[in-house]
């Protein structure tokens, strides 16, 4: 990303008591930063510091800075990126009105988060039981996002699921959460265990590790305690990759365009799904 350098990017994070949580998020910063020329400030909407108030502070303490984009580093559109960073932002308009603020989309839905995540599905750090697979039994995976009490953002998690079937590497994949939403990780690996399943593979839709992680988890472990003809295999969180810095650059790069987003970035047009390829991209019969 080439801008002017009064500009300056702010990522703000979800935050965590966990400190590789907090460290993995560092680490993605430095990332961002390593790829563009212009200031990247972070901040945390809880749990870690600094919070948003001080990581703008920070950013323009140098008094050098006119415009901020901020980026909020989050998967889904809820209640973070809804109300509490307008909010976050409304009030450093008020501190820093000589400073332009623009708000960034959250990251969506991509090609490019679901590719890391089928990874990850594909390298497993734990099976439960360390079994040989049955392979005469269909695949499943189990998709497990945060939950919300936003609506929308929890049936976009089932949007991600269906793309990722569509994409043909995981199997059938099922959506689930591990709060404030259902169907919970132990319902949902029983309604698999009902539809057949045999093999499992348990794969977070989380940017970053933390006590919600290590919940599902511990779920998945006592409910496979009671299920020993089952083998679940247990998928890292997707992580600092270079992919989410580069998608975070794309999320800046926009507030600078005028330009309207369709929600299409996971259509046919555009990534082409593996059960699908004779269609793609073909005109329409007249």
């Amino acid at each position: 990303m080439t801008a002017n350098r009064e500009s300056a990017m702010m990522v703000v994070g979800h935050g965590t008591t966990s400190q590789e949580g907090v460290s993995q998020f560092e680490r993605l910063i430095e990332i961002v930063r390593q790829r563009v020329d212009i200031r990247v400030g972070h901040g945390f909407i809880e749990f870690a510091k600094p919070d948003i108030a001080t990581g703008i502070s920070k950013l323009l303490a140098s008094n050098d800075i006119s415009n901020v984009i901020v980026l909020p580093l989050l998967l889904l559109a809820a209640g973070h990126v809804k109300n509490d960073l307008p909010s976050a932002i409304a009030a450093a308009r008020m501190e820093f009105p000589r400073v332009t603020f623009s708000y960034a989309r959250d990251l969506s839905i991509t090609p490019e988060l679901m590719e890391i995540v089928e990874q990850r599905a594909h390298d497993p750090f734990e099976v439960i039981p360390d079994a040989v697979p049955h392979n005469d039994h269909p695949s499943f995976t189990l998709c497990v996002g945060r939950g919300s009490n936003d609506p929308d953002a929890n049936s976009d998690l089932f949007k991600i699921a269906r793309l990722l079937s569509e994409r043909g590497k995981l199997g059938e994949v099922v959506p689930a959460f591990i709060s404030l939403a259902k169907p919970g990780v132990p319902d949902a690996l029983e309604r698999l265990k009902r539809l057949g399943a045999r093999d499992i593979t348990v794969a977070p839709y989380f940017l970053f590790t933390g006590s919600l992680l290590e919940r599902i988890y511990s779920q998945c472990r006592s409910w496979s305690a009671n299920n020993p003809g089952i083998s679940l295999r247990l998928a890292m969180e997707m992580g600092p990759d270079p992919s989410i810095a580069e998608l975070l650059i794309q999320r800046a790069e926009e507030t600078g365009q005028i330009a309207h987003f369709q929600n299409c970035d996971t259509c046919i047009y555009r990534s082409g799904p593996t059960r699908h390829q004779h269609t793609f991209a073909l005109p329409k019969a007249p």
